[in-house]
Order: structure tokens, then sequence, then C-alpha cells
């Protein structure tokens, strides 16, 4: 059974940038003149799951909207910069400092137990 999402416990903002980068792949694909169809068999998904992607569905997957992006050439992945000859390293670079504070493990913190009677 499929866990089904509360909609209304995302926080405004994770639903309005959902719906905010359903309309960015809208113009892309517009842009590219390709149907709802096109984009879908490209993704690998049915013309419906592009629907709802281009409605900011939150139950949708996250690696659905990511792979209409980059077959849509939209920005949002630094990564797809460098293949144009340019060096977007922020995201690279915020990982760094990132990792360099952080510890090799985290475990979970065992409780003392207070036997002093």
């Amino acid at each position: 059974m499929k866990n089904k999402i509360n909609i209304e416990a995302l926080p405004v903002s994770v639903r309005e940038s959902l719906k905010k980068l359903g309309e960015l792949i809208v113009c892309a694909r517009k842009e590219k003149r390709w149907t709802q169809e096109e984009l879908a068999k490209r993704i690998g998904v049915n013309r419906m799951t592009v629907v709802r992607i281009e409605k900011g569905a939150p139950e949708v997957a996250t690696s659905w909207y990511l792979t209409a992006a980059w077959l849509l050439n939209l920005p949002i992945l630094t990564w797809q910069a460098l293949g144009e000859g340019r060096s977007d390293t922020m995201v690279s670079d915020f990982l760094a400092k990132l990792k360099k504070n952080l510890p090799g493990t985290v475990r979970r913190s065992r409780k003392r137990i207070d036997n002093d009677f």
C-alpha cells in the first residue's frame, strides 16, 4: 500500500515552490513545442503524470520533476551549467563547507540512567 501524502501538512513554501517548478516546466515544454505526451515519453511516465508535474502535485516523485527539468534544460541543477562551459560551483562549495565540520558518524545519544535512589 502506498503512503498517502498529507498535502495540508506540507509547508506552504514547499507547495508554492512545487507549483512554480511546475509552471517553469510548462513554459520550457511549450518553448520546445513538445506536447505533454512527448514529454511523458521522454521521461518514461504517462501523460497524466506530466499533468500532475505541471500542476506542482507533491505526490509525484521528485525524480520525475528533476528528469523533466533536465530534459527541458532548466538550470535548477547547478551541474547542468557545467555542460555549457560555465563553472557554477556554488553547491559544491557549500557542501565542502558543511562536510568540513561534520562528524564522521552520527549515533543516537544514549539516555543516561540515573539509578541513584
